[in-house]
């Protein structure tokens, strides 16, 4: 895969297609608002990710592991540790990406790429719960009936995820306050799980977050 391909197809894997808008029962009404709520008063996050790509055609997981950085208004690292080395850094309308395999830096502007700005504006909702800036593919059905409440997405009739997405669940950890996975269900049986661990919300976060390209690299 070229590099210049990497991050779309790092976002459209994990993020593109999550775009709901709440269609919900006035309890689901309720609880929706309660967790957005809850996201909203987080400014800033760092966390380290695992996620696990299980191909049903193959048979086979592949693993991802690596720590996340978000920070409000319009900052955003992503960085890949095993099985490879990879960045991202996000930093306003600037896309900056380092992969171990080239050990090159590329830049891309969002303002030259209206498609991919839509998707990085959507992944930022996202992080930040405003999840009623999105837009209008997914119903959503909120369940409370653990110490971890959930949300899960079905994409509508006529949508261009309703070709690929089966569904989407998202738990949240059970204080409310940030995410603790996000499930994947592809209608071709392949499954993305992310798990957040290690979540650190509204603490300062460390300047190398935004350093694309490791030191010493």
């Amino acid at each position: 895969m070229k590099a210049g391909k990497r991050v779309p197809c790092l976002l459209t894997s994990v993020f593109c297609l999550l775009t709901p808008v709440f269609s919900a029962s006035a309890a689901d009404t309720s609880l929706l608002a309660e967790l957005q709520k809850s996201l909203a008063g987080t400014t800033n996050v760092q966390s380290e990710f695992i996620q696990e790509k299980t191909l049903s055609l193959l048979q086979q997981t592949v693993v991802i592991k690596g720590r996340l950085a978000v920070e409000q208004p319009a900052r955003l690292s992503w960085q890949v540790l095993e099985p490879i080395r990879y960045n991202m850094v996000l930093d306003g309308t600037v896309l900056k990406q380092w992969d171990e395999t080239t050990g090159k830096v590329q830049t891309m502007s969002l303002a030259g790429n209206p498609v991919f700005k839509v998707v990085v504006n959507q992944l930022r909702a996202w992080f930040s719960g405003q999840f009623d800036l999105l837009t209008q593919d997914f119903d959503a059905r909120a369940e409370a009936s653990t110490s971890t409440p959930t949300i899960i997405f079905t994409p509508k009739e006529g949508s261009f995820a309703v070709k690929v997405i089966q569904r989407v669940v998202l738990t949240f950890r059970e204080d409310r306050r940030y995410i603790q996975t996000l499930l994947i269900e592809e209608r071709t049986g392949d499954r993305t799980l992310m798990t957040f661990t290690q979540s650190i919300l509204n603490a300062a976060i460390p300047p190398a977050a935004w350093e694309v390209k490791p030191h010493g690299r």
